[in-house]
């Protein structure tokens, strides 16, 4: 069974070499840079110019026309047509990746020889994150790696001491360096990763979140998928798996959905092309093609999907391993809603960024890499803005009269969506998840809060960061619990029977 956050105290472990910070003076001139570094590249596809508001209006305007024709007499058959087939479509997608055989085991090891392993970077950027620093740390220090080949590097932002007074308290648990962020430009993820890039040593470098817990072999496996691949691999993605299903009705939904991304979704999409929109974290880069890509946009909040695109405009590709990384999901409505409408957001700036010379991207990844380009972005969080529209239409032309019509294409996405969720279960493995796919409509419509939310950042604020909150700092005060049981912002015991 795997340890606990707390199995392992500072004290008790042996001393670490410390390796020097980088000095303010350098990460100021990397941050200087860093915030115009794409945009010197390719500032088409930089976020720094405002992206997605076109797209939002058209979404917006949908809503408008599909809720107007049901007080006036307006035409909407043609859009009624056209939205509710491409929200088939989708379903048709899922399906066909429902299809597919399930991707391939780990790769079988090689004969290696002794320290021929590589330096691999392991960047996490933590900003208010002091509960995750020790659960953290224990996992790295499960990873089967050499220590000595490992270079963890922590972005931290300038005015949170406590994260990173709570790493100090485990300098001497394993050799680590923090990279402190000054304040200016938008306050990002990307931001913070672009910063601290000039200053990761390894030959791989691996994005993990605050709440990560990769599986020990993950590293390993990502190794063995960069040496067996073609020359043009530049990123491995490792799958997300929601540990606390059965905390909330809103986890167990959300771990269903991230089952349905990671096991049906993207393994669809890696057959279909190499373009692949990258989920946030357990992202495996060859450094190098990282760097020639221009890293993460600083001003997009869905920076990991983005940057898959590049790198497949680059004529590079990805792949999928199959070490989980067990992950938090958002335990409250309110956080999920926060976290759903980055996504959603991201992914319309994504879509919008991209479409500013279509005919460029066409001829650079290629027919099935524009299919894979538009399914990728379509069938993920951006789904609610179709699922909204085209519910407001077919309840349209139900008080229209046309019951026929609505019924044929209720019954048809919801046979879908049950095929669909009972695939992402089986290849999942938790029983527990079977009853999340009876809810998973009212999921779905959970998703429109989300969507208007993402609508207002992008009117507004584009380039702000709403961070998810994790362990207890995102669950509501309660009494404190019995002594005997289990801590919600802990990993459940069933992952150490998974390791």
């Amino acid at each position: 069974m795997r340890e606990s956050a707390h199995d392992l105290k500072p004290a008790e472990v042996a001393q670490g070499q410390r390796s020097a910070d980088p000095p303010p003076d350098a990460v100021a001139t990397a941050m200087a840079q860093a915030l115009c570094r794409l945009a010197r590249i390719d500032p088409v596809l930089s976020a720094a110019k405002p992206a997605g508001r076109v797209f939002a209006t058209l979404i917006l305007m949908s809503c408008v026309w599909a809720l107007s024709a049901l007080v006036l007499p307006v035409e909407i058959n043609a859009l009624t047509w056209a939205v509710m087939a491409l929200a088939l479509c989708l379903s048709l997608f899922r399906l066909w990746a429902c299809c597919l055989p399930p991707p391939s085991s780990p790769l079988a090891p090689h004969d290696m020889p002794a320290s021929s392993e590589p330096i691999w970077t392991i960047l996490v950027a933590l900003y208010h994150e002091v509960d995750s620093v020790a659960s953290l740390l224990n996992a790295f220090d499960k990873l089967d790696w050499p220590k000595d080949k490992l270079d963890l590097v922590f972005a931290c932002e300038a005015d949170d001491a406590e994260t990173r007074a709570a790493l100090e308290l485990w300098r001497h648990r394993a050799r680590f360096r923090i990279v402190v962020i000054p304040k200016g430009g938008p306050r990002t993820k990307p931001k913070a990763l672009q910063t601290a890039l000039p200053f990761c040593q390894g030959r791989y470098l691996t994005v993990y979140d605050a709440e990560d817990i990769p599986t020990p072999g993950q590293i390993r496996e990502a190794w063995q998928a960069f040496r067996c691949g073609p020359a043009t691999l530049a990123v491995v993605q490792a799958p997300l798996v929601i540990w606390n299903e059965q905390e909330s009705w809103i986890s167990r939904q959300f771990a269903l959905d991230y089952a349905i991304w990671f096991r049906l979704i993207l393994p669809a999409l890696v057959r279909l092309s190499r373009l692949l929109p990258l989920g946030g974290t357990s992202n495996h880069f060859d450094i190098q093609y990282l760097r020639e890509a221009g890293g993460w946009d600083p001003y997009n909040v869905t920076e990991d999907a983005d940057l898959g695109i590049r790198l497949a405009r680059r004529g590079l590709t990805a792949a999928l391993i199959q070490s989980p990384t067990f992950e938090e999901g958002a335990p409250t409505l309110t956080g999920w809603v926060r976290q759903r409408g980055r996504w959603i957001q991201g992914h319309i700036q994504t879509l919008s960024l991209h479409l500013r010379a279509p005919w460029l991207l066409a001829r650079q990844v290629g027919s099935a890499g524009l299919l894979a380009f538009f399914l990728g972005l379509t069938a993920g969080p951006l789904n609610a803005a179709i699922l909204c529209v085209s519910g407001l239409l077919a309840f349209g032309q139900a008080i229209a009269g046309a019951w026929d019509h609505v019924l044929i294409w209720a019954s048809l996405m919801g046979i879908s969506q049950a095929i669909v969720g009972i695939m992402a279960v089986l290849r999942d493995g938790r029983p527990t998840l079977w009853i999340a796919c009876l809810a998973f409509p009212l999921y779905q419509a959970c998703q429109v809060p989300a969507l208007f939310r993402a609508f207002w950042r992008i009117y507004l604020s584009p380039s702000i960061w709403d961070k998810t909150k994790h362990g207890a700092e995102a669950r509501p005060r309660k009494p404190a619990a019995c002594g005997n049981q289990h801590a919600v912002s802990e990993p459940q015991t069933w992952i150490g029977q998974q390791l």
